[in-house]
């Protein structure tokens, strides 16, 4: 899926309207993900005031340089160098979240920690409805949550509880799975563990690399918040009940990309 695909996509549910949601905080990394999940849902609610967190850093309350030895001790290097590419390629040709959110009129402020007292404070002097994240490795704790009345919600890329964790949409690959899914659900405490009001199947075909797989979960998702920011706003959620075991996964190791690669299907 292009940027052009996504933007026109994006441009068939703008000017959707609240009653009870007024003002959002959106929370997110400057990534191709977040980026255009931002993209989708300010475009859609063109009346609702936002504000910007843009989280810094890679693994959350972690250094830079603590995250990249981490990186580098525990997980596959190819993967990482295939996310680095990625993230140069956004740099390059990409609208970063700040380009889009001065387009916007939206005030941006970055932060390390969105638990932090200073975040939480200008939080509070915004007085929000809502919370979402976009695709941030930032963990929330009850007390950041607690400050917009219908709490935090977020997209997770798999049919929860199952592929919990990170990077899941090459774990679905890796392990080669014929289906996954994109979850919309309350923001907790636990990483991805929150009640799931939004969900969808999303069948994966042979070609389908992990770069496709990304581009068009992200899609799915941005629509899906969509949706859930409407629902919560019109007080019609309904919940999908649990299916499957829960798993959890980190970023990719070794093992799991030797397994990728014999599986036949690309990054790109």
């Amino acid at each position: 899926m292009s940027i052009t695909y996504f933007l026109h996509w994006s441009s068939k549910v703008n000017n959707m309207k609240t009653d009870n949601i007024k003002k959002i905080v959106l929370v997110g990394h400057d990534n191709e993900g977040s980026a255009r999940l931002f993209d989708c849902i300010v475009s859609a609610y063109p009346d609702i005031d936002f504000i910007l967190v843009i989280s810094e850093g890679l693994y959350y309350g972690k250094s830079n340089t603590a995250s990249i030895l981490k990186l580098l001790r525990e997980a596959s290097w190819l993967f990482v160098l295939f996310r680095f590419v990625e993230l140069v390629k956004y740099k390059i040709f990409g609208k970063s979240l700040l380009s889009l959110a001065r387009k916007n009129g939206v005030n941006a402020i970055y932060t390390r920690d969105v638990n932090s007292r200073n975040i939480i404070e200008k939080i509070k002097t915004f007085e929000p409805d809502l919370l979402v994240s976009l695709f941030t490795m930032q963990i929330y704790k009850n007390e950041v949550l607690s400050v917009p009345r219908f709490g935090g919600i977020t997209s997770h890329p798999s049919i929860l509880p199952q592929y919990r964790g990170l990077e899941v949409f090459f774990w679905v690959l890796a392990n080669g799975e014929t289906e996954t899914g994109v979850s919309v659900f309350h923001l907790t405490n636990k990483v991805d563990s929150g009640r799931v009001f939004e969900q969808e199947v999303v069948p994966i075909n042979k070609d389908t690399s992990v770069a496709g797989l990304y581009k068009k979960i992200t899609e799915i998702g941005g629509r899906l918040l969509v949706k859930g920011i409407h629902d919560i706003d019109s007080n019609q959620i309904s919940y999908f009940p649990p299916k499957g075991d829960s798993s959890y996964y980190p970023m990719p190791d070794r093992a799991s990309f030797r397994r990728f690669l014999k599986t036949g299907r690309s990054l790109f």
